[in-house]
């Protein structure tokens, strides 16, 4: 096993993430790193040991052991751009003199730059490469290769590099989150790392002066311990939601929730290959599944002062019993394209327009574009209450003067049917207690599948005697996004 260390000198990290040219990379993807070893590499000599030691590197994705960051404030700045032939800026009549060198035969426009920066907690970073074996001779040349680095990402970005046999200091003292590569798989982090061949790649692109293409991508995971056998109790669906962040496209409410599930659900099966009982939630015969099966969720800003209810996104709730191989072969081509790189993905909705989605992947993201907000999954605590965003769809009719408690014992064996512990206590309700969603009333009615019959839903305040972990979705409307339960916090109660 060997492992490269990595020093920011400066306490911080320029380089720009590359998908989203107004946020820092953090932390260094394994191609950064590698790329900044092959430029020290072609600059020095780039001699036949070091090409073999670098070959050694793209066999596999290192582990990555990173601290947390924050980010700095970014501003605009104006940089002199190559020298122009011309000293005049524009076309036609539009001509001007370049300021404020427009009187010398050559000029220098000014064009708009963000330069993004990570501050780090801890400006260390390792990358551990654990069934990679060298010998003395293979270590020496690649702690001289890597000593050789000065920068990584900006040339402002000055950094130590290292060769260590393994991290500095006891593993059992060392608070940085390890990232554990997982493949194609979907994933928290998705990160740029070298692959066979992409020494010879860098090579051919300097030699034919093009920027370096673009390596491939791998998920990254936290590592996680394994759960005590007293862990919290949870819900059939999978804490670790597919989070979709909407790119482009109308504002629509909460209330639009049963519309836009139906139309993920149609695109999801389109590009899911030979979707199975999990994916459509129907038999091979065409009949309702009774099995759990993938649900559909909305993502709205709700729980917070001025939160107006619109959706930020929409989710992918798996459950638990599949597989890691079986949700690896039926998500990843609906949520990747065949690069490996997070897909676009286009829902048609009609009179409602035209919706542009892709996996969020972005280290800071919105309240509600975070699965732990809607799940209490770590590093959130679990929770004993839990309120309902979009209403409950109740299963049965409610008849007889005691329909209210019908209605609550409904609820509670819905919670049983996904999992859960039956709450001690159901309060019902028109309204959610989350400020932004909206009235009951004003959500579309269910219709049962025969009789087109109109279901009955309600808000609702669930409490359990022990916390639990979500997601806690409910009711008849549960794969369609009805039903969606959040932690209820004080801070983000309405009432």
């Amino acid at each position: 096993m060997i492992a490269i260390g990595v020093r920011y000198l400066n306490g911080w990290a320029m380089a720009t993430h590359p998908a989203d040219r107004e946020r820092p990379e953090w932390p260094p993807h394994p191609d950064r790193v590698f790329m900044a070893l092959a430029a020290a590499h072609f600059e020095t000599g780039a001699t036949a040991s070091e090409v073999a030691a670098l070959e050694r590197l793209e066999q596999e994705p290192p582990l990555l052991q990173a601290g947390r960051h924050t980010v700095r404030e970014t501003v605009t700045t104006y940089v002199p751009v190559n020298d122009s032939a011309s000293p005049l800026k524009g076309s036609g009549k539009t001509l001007r003199p370049l300021a404020p060198l427009g009187s010398l035969p050559i000029g220098r426009d000014r064009q708009a730059r963000q330069f993004p920066v990570a501050l780090p907690e801890e400006p260390v970073v390792h990358l551990r490469w654990p069934r990679l074996d060298l010998d003395t001779a293979e270590r020496r040349v690649l702690a001289a290769l890597c000593a050789k680095v000065t920068c990584i990402g900006h040339s402002a970005s000055l950094v130590q590099m290292w060769l260590e046999d393994a991290p500095a200091g006891a593993p059992t003292a060392d608070t940085r989150p390890e990232l554990l590569p997982v493949g194609s798989e979907p994933a928290r982090y998705r990160l740029r790392v070298p692959a066979p061949g992409r020494l010879e790649r860098l090579r051919a692109d300097f030699a034919a002066a093009v920027r370096p293409r673009a390596s491939a991508w791998c998920g990254y995971e936290p590592r996680t311990e394994p759960e005590p056998e007293t862990a919290e109790r949870a819900s059939c669906f999978d804490p670790a939601l597919l989070v979709l962040r909407k790119l482009d496209g109308p504002d629509l409410a909460l209330e639009s929730t049963l519309q836009v599930t139906r139309v993920l659900r149609d695109t999801v099966l389109s590009l899911s290959p030979e979707p199975t009982e999990w994916v459509s939630g129907h038999r091979p015969d065409g009949s309702p599944s009774e099995r759990d099966h993938l649900a559909f969720l909305p993502l709205p800003h709700v729980g917070r002062e001025h939160a107006d209810g619109h959706l930020l996104g929409l989710a992918l709730a798996v459950p638990r019993n599949v597989d890691a191989y079986e949700r690896r072969r039926r998500m990843t081509p609906v949520l990747f394209d065949d690069l490996g790189q997070p897909r676009e993905i286009e829902l048609r909705m009609g009179r409602l327009g035209l919706w542009k989605l892709r996996l969020e992947e972005r280290g800071y993201r919105p309240v509600a574009l975070r699965a732990e907000t809607w799940t209490a999954a770590p590093p959130s605590e679990p929770s004993r209450r839990w309120a309902t965003v979009t209403p409950i769809a109740l299963d049965r009719h409610p008849k007889g003067t005691d329909r209210w408690a019908q209605v609550e014992e409904a609820i509670r064996r819905g919670c049983e049917r996904i999992g859960l512990p039956a709450p001690a206590d159901v309060v019902l309700s028109p309204v959610s207690l989350f400020a932004g969603a909206p009235h009951g009333r004003r959500f579309p009615t269910l219709r049962r599948g025969a009789s087109g019959t109109p279901v009955q839903h309600t808000h609702a305040v669930l409490s359990f005697v022990e916390p639990v972990r979500g997601p806690v979705i409910i009711g008849a409307g549960r794969y369609r996004g009805y039903g969606f339960c959040r932690p209820l916090r004080p801070q983000e109660a309405g009432t």
